[in-house]
């Protein structure tokens, strides 16, 4: 035996390397020599080898690869191990020896607790030196990865397919037309509510127009109303400006500020005037008020949005198990749209029983949910309201008790006659179909008492979709409405027909981007709007203005048609909406005109309607008269 000159392991004579710490060792002629010498025997400090007295194994300690295996299991040499490496500082390996093992590498045998292989320096596969274990040979490792992997693809196979596989007929029914229509319809609620529940809106408004007699377009051009708006719940900054031929001619600021309204007026004077409303009507009328109590409720649309999902999902339970059925692979006839397929049809017969438990499962969440309460009167705002103007605004009712009354009397109403409903679609024979192909919707048809509301959609929206709605009743149809298009992206491009029995049809045709919108709600696009019976036609362009905004431009054609003598045959009108208001607060002098007799308020704006009509006339005067020639 030797010892490592870097760690002091004790290792083999033949070994090249140290199996704790991988240092290569002294060249190879000096081990053959020192099983030769006593002065060795010391040095592994194992009494228990000693006795056995066997000198053939000191002149061939590792050449036979039995013969190392059998000492080490005859002898006690691993259990005295320890201390010897504890008075090697460099070692502290409390652990008991591990079984002895092969190099994967070379396939030496090495020593149980070895961390490199004392032959060819090759680290060995052991997660923690501290704690070593058995090193595992390569294909075990290859068939646990493999087999592993095998567990992943399957994992992730199951995670697609399962649900599908166990997937009942009465949810797969509710959770494809509610991802079809109910999805796309609340996207939209909450949307809108998010945007104008907030009770704030800021935008610079600029209407102007052009018609096709240059007599009366000359003094439209350059001409314009604005209005600058900038709401946020109790307070409102509103500037109005009239400009005509490129002339400001009139401008007006008017303010209100939790109670409190103001105006400027710049054309008759410099002044602000401001008045307390409360104070004024109270002097006026005796009736104490405090408006300073009113602001625009706060709305959110994902609380309505949950709350709608809610009372949806009730009606859902009356789709069970027991009442839908399902055909797989039937041949199924797109009547409107011409097309036959094999599909899956699913068809919901509700029992009278099924009806009635849903009506009463509504009446029940009716009564307790005191989250519709909540929100009805977060919208109405009654303590609001009756500070404002007073415990009488409602008449002298107590509105939430009116509110309570209301909600249980409907719940009253539904509890009594779930049973007659719930009998009366029994007796009507009413069926709801469903028909699939590929998971897509193809059909929809309700159908009671001999008539049917259908739904008919074939296509894709990238390669183009096509839907009808028609009614049934006794055999004739009617065609309520046609909607084709395409969407790439955000961007869908397409045409509605819709047809009022008896009536008229009107035509649009559209390409509008979802991404985009302006500060009024409007999709960025085009839409394109006719009735051709009537002879009327109209579009409505938005896009980016010329100088910033985002212009709505509405325009008339055919105008003459409508009437013989209006003075021009087309109208163009122009509103420009910008995302954010520039109106500024009047900075003339404040003059509180709260305190204001009747008799000075009179004489004010007395002045005020004066110089305003002077003015105006003097502007419109040449514009009025061509009008009156032309009318």
């Amino acid at each position: 035996m030797k010892t490592c000159s870097n760690c002091g392991q004790s290792l083999p004579d033949d070994a090249i390397f140290c199996g704790h710490c991988g240092k290569r060792l002294s060249p190879q002629p000096e081990p053959a020599e020192q099983p030769l010498q006593p002065e060795q025997q010391p040095e592994q400090n194992t009494p228990p080898i000693q006795p056995e007295g066997e000198p053939e194994p000191s002149a061939k300690p590792l050449d036979s690869e039995e013969q190392q295996p059998q000492s080490e299991e005859q002898q006690p040499q691993p259990e005295e191990q320890p201390p010897v490496q504890e008075a090697q500082p460099p070692r502290q390996d409390p652990q008991p020896p591990q079984p002895d093992s092969f190099c994967p590498n070379c396939g030496e045998r090495i020593q149980g607790d070895a961390v490199f292989c004392p032959n060819c320096g090759a680290h060995l596969d052991s997660p923690d030196p501290a704690k070593p274990g058995p090193a595992k040979p390569k294909k075990p490792i290859l068939g646990i990865a493999l087999g592993a992997a095998a567990v992943v693809v399957l994992c992730v196979i199951g995670a697609v397919a399962l649900p599908g596989l166990f997937s009942s007929p009465e949810k797969e029914f509710v959770q494809i037309q509610q991802e079809l229509f109910v999805d796309r319809v609340m996207d939209q609620l909450e949307e809108t509510l998010d945007v104008y529940g907030t009770g704030q809106f800021s935008t610079d408004l600029t209407l102007s127009a052009s018609v096709d007699t240059p007599e009366i377009n000359r003094y439209l051009e350059d001409s314009s109303i604005g209005l600058k708006l900038d709401l946020n719940r109790d307070t409102l900054l509103a500037e109005g400006q009239l400009v005509l031929m490129g002339s400001p001619v009139l401008n007006a600021v008017g303010t209100y500020d939790k109670g409190q309204v103001g105006f400027s007026l710049p054309e008759v004077d410099d002044n602000y005037y401001v008045m307390d409303l409360s104070s004024m009507i109270y002097d006026f009328t005796g009736q104490e008020v405090d408006l300073s109590q009113l602001a625009l409720p706060e709305i959110s649309g994902k609380e309505w949005r949950s709350l709608l999902q809610s009372y949806l999902d009730t009606v859902y339970t009356v789709v069970t198990k027991d009442n839908v059925e399902v055909e797989k692979n039937k041949s199924v006839l797109l009547e409107e749209l011409d097309r036959r397929f094999d599909g899956t049809v699913y068809t919901f017969s509700p029992s009278g029983e099924d009806v009635e438990a849903m009506f009463l499962k509504i009446a029940d969440n009716l009564q307790k949910d005191e989250t519709l309460r909540s929100m009805i009167l977060d919208v109405v705002s009654p303590e609001a309201l009756e500070a404002a103007f007073g415990e009488e605004v409602f008449g002298g009712y107590d509105l939430e008790e009116q509110l309570d009354e209301a909600i249980l009397s409907l719940a009253d109403t539904l509890e009594e006659q779930a049973s007659d409903i719930g009998r009366a679609v029994e007796d009507s024979d009413f069926t709801w179909t469903l028909v699939t192909e590929k998971k897509e919707v193809r059909m929809i048809r309700l159908e009671a008492d001999g008539q049917a509301v259908v739904y008919e959609r074939d296509g894709s929206e990238s390669g183009g979709l096509d839907e009808v709605l028609y009614v049934e009743s006794y055999g004739e149809s009617q065609v309520l409405l046609e909607h084709e298009y395409t969407k790439k992206g955000s961007v869908s491009q397409g045409s509605l027909v819709i047809t009022i029995p008896y009536e008229s049809t009107v035509i649009m045709d559209y390409e509008l981007d979802e991404e985009k919108r302006s500060a009024l709600g409007t999709y960025y696009g085009t839409y394109e709007l006719s009735m051709p019976d009537e002879g009327v036609n109209f579009s409505l362009e938005v896009r980016e203005g010329d100088e910033g905004g985002v212009d709505h431009i509405l325009s008339l054609y055919n105008i003459q048609d409508l009437s013989y003598y209006a003075p021009f045959d087309r109208l163009e009108l122009t509103i420009n909406a910008t995302d954010k208001s520039t109106a500024q607060k009047p900075s003339g002098k404040t003059v509180d005109i709260t305190d204001y007799s009747t008799r000075e308020l009179e004489e004010l704006f007395t002045e005020i309607g004066s110089v305003l009509q002077q003015d105006l006339i003097d502007n419109l005067e040449p514009l009025m008269y061509d009008l009156y020639y032309y009318f």
